[in-house]
């Protein structure tokens, strides 16, 4: 009896242990207000603000869209006595033309989205009901037509202005990438559709009198991870982010060049964070290896850069 007793206090004693502490106790409790709310940049909020995706039971009749490619969507099908075009549409301007709807299966009635170009009717196949498109705010995947109105108010935002452009990934005259210069001032100096992709094009003069463009989306980084206007351009000059760079270093920095003694930060804001990183023991102290899928590796020593390959 004394020996279950002893156990029966054994089982309190440990139980009363347990739950006067629990390894999650030593975790302090993160609350919402302790996680520091993003403020949108000016340059998030110019796309967020003025470029509403609206669904397509708003559209007016008439409403019109560029073709971006020259062969017609997979999605568009040629109406009765439309013939077929194989090419040619690049550039060409297509016409919102209303709906109609058809009982296909036989449970609900669906909605085709007409379109006119050239004289010619196409379809595109919603699959969906009109309530179902006006309940979802629903938009038609076609990415070959690029929304007339985008450009026109991208044009009204963006032309004329100057801004800083953040990437060095640039598009000549032919279309052909080129290697640029980034955190540079530039002069908006017209917006045309984009490509299926992007759907904007937005070209410019930089201040050395050379001119090219970049494509981007007309959705904002706070709802995408697509190329979106906060990404490629400020309207801030990033060199004042940091006046501890040099002005030699500074002007590497803009044309992607590296330089011996640049830091680690300065490596960065040159060409971008590396794949890979190492750390290397030697006889001289502790060394860091950056690897770039381009070929590109550094040597670091106490954090500047001491040899290179680009």
């Amino acid at each position: 009896m004394k020996f279950q007793s002893f156990t029966y206090s054994l089982f309190l004693s440990v139980l009363l242990l347990c739950s006067c502490y629990t390894a999650t106790e030593s975790v302090p409790t993160i609350k919402d207000r302790d996680v520091p709310e993003h403020k949108p940049t000016a340059e998030e909020l110019v796309m967020e603000n003025n470029f509403a995706q609206q669904g397509c039971h708003l559209w007016s009749n008439g409403k019109a869209f560029i073709s971006v490619e020259d062969y017609l969507s997979p999605m568009l099908r040629p109406e009765e006595n439309t013939p077929f075009v194989e090419s040619g549409l690049k550039g060409k301007t297509f016409y919102y033309r209303g709906y109609r709807v058809e009982n296909t299966y036989g449970d609900k009635e669906l909605v085709y989205l007409l379109y006119e170009c050239d004289g010619n009717t196409y379809s595109y196949y919603t699959g969906k009901s009109l309530q179902e498109i006006t309940d979802m705010n629903y938009q038609p995947l076609l990415p070959s037509l690029v929304d007339v109105d985008d450009v026109a108010l991208a044009r009204s935002l963006f032309v004329g202005k100057q801004l800083y452009i953040l990437t060095n990934q640039w598009y000549d005259g032919q279309d052909e990438l080129m290697s640029g210069r980034h955190y540079v001032p530039v002069t908006v100096a017209a917006v045309e559709p984009g490509n299926s992709v992007l759907p904007l094009a937005i070209h410019f003069v930089d201040d050395r009198n050379v001119s090219a463009h970049v494509y981007i989306s007309t959705k904002s980084s706070l709802r995408t991870q697509m190329l979106s206007f906060d990404r490629l351009f400020s309207y801030t000059n990033p060199r004042d982010a940091y006046p501890e760079v040099t002005d030699n270093v500074w002007q590497a920095i803009t044309e992607g060049r590296l330089l011996k003694g640049m830091t680690k930060m300065e490596c960065r804001l040159a060409i971008g964070l590396p794949t890979e990183t190492k750390k290397i023991a030697t006889y001289s102290g502790l060394k860091e290896h950056w690897l770039y899928n381009t070929g590109t590796y550094l040597f670091f020593a106490d954090g500047i850069l001491e040899e290179f390959r680009q």
